[in-house]
């Protein structure tokens, strides 16, 4: 089965005056099922952000 995802590509864009920088592109994918259950164990398994941990920090009083 099929599956659409979104992911960020590192993309090499001109800026002002000529000078190159690195920006983050959203782009839509197929991957095949094993390579979407892969990607999902490690969306659960991820760290958590900083606004998440303030967010927590704000709930429980920490």
């Amino acid at each position: 089965m099929k599956h659409k995802v979104k992911i960020q590509v590192p993309v090499e864009k001109r800026g002002l005056f000529g000078i190159k920088k690195t920006v983050l592109e959203e782009s839509t994918v197929e991957v095949d099922g094993k390579t979407w259950r892969k990607m999902q164990k490690e969306r659960e398994n991820r760290p958590y952000s900083i606004e998440e941990m303030m967010l927590y920090d704000s709930l429980f009083g920490d």
